[in-house]
């Protein structure tokens, strides 16, 4: 009686296995892999903050073919962002998390930002030199009524000193589009 009940358990747990799902994986990104996608809302390192949400639009460039499904989205928050001050740089760091796919899979997606250039405070050349030039010209008449020599170079130190000062908030406009690079596989599972 025994045996008979552990060959009826036995049956009973091999049926049980037998009903339940069977995933299949499919990796949809390679490690190494470049992605590209169009950012669908606008970052700023003044107005986000740690954990806000985005996403992208996996996009075909020119020179860039994805190998994702059409109409896949890629998903991420913002890790880390502080805005500019007067002695501070701006920062916004971005965490990409998930592909999600039009069938409505999803996967885990490790990947890199390795298009910094978007993310980074941006320069001010023309501006910076606009006032340098404009400091230098301003002490340059103003030692030509004072009759002191030396009102070119200190305008333009002055002007320089306020450039150093002036910092830039970091933003990321809609449509942008970002390069990524696949740190693992990103293997979507489905039933």
């Amino acid at each position: 009686m025994k045996k008979a009940l552990e060959a009826l358990a036995f049956v009973g747990a091999a049926a049980l296995v037998g009903a339940l799902p069977v995933l299949a994986q499919t990796v949809v990104a390679h490690r190494g892999s470049q992605i590209d996608g169009a950012l669908t809302s606008q970052l700023s390192s003044k107005t986000n903050q740690v954990g806000d949400r985005f996403t992208l639009d996996a996009k075909d460039t020119l020179f860039h073919k994805n190998h994702l499904p059409a109409g896949t989205v890629i998903e991420g928050h913002i890790s880390q962002v502080s805005p500019a001050t007067k002695t501070k740089k701006a920062t916004l760091a971005l965490a990409i998390d998930d592909l999600a796919m039009p069938d409505g899979t999803k996967a885990p997606f490790n990947a890199q930002v390795v298009s910094l250039k978007e993310i980074e405070p941006h320069k001010h050349l023309l501006r910076d030199s606009a006032i340098i030039v404009g400091g230098a010209i301003a002490g340059h008449m103003a030692s030509a009524k004072t009759g002191i020599h030396g009102g070119t170079l200190a305008g333009a130190g002055a002007g320089f000193a306020l450039v150093t000062t002036m910092k830039s908030d970091i933003v990321v406009k809609k449509g942008t589009i970002l390069k990524l690079k696949a740190q693992s596989d990103a293997v979507a599972s489905s039933t």
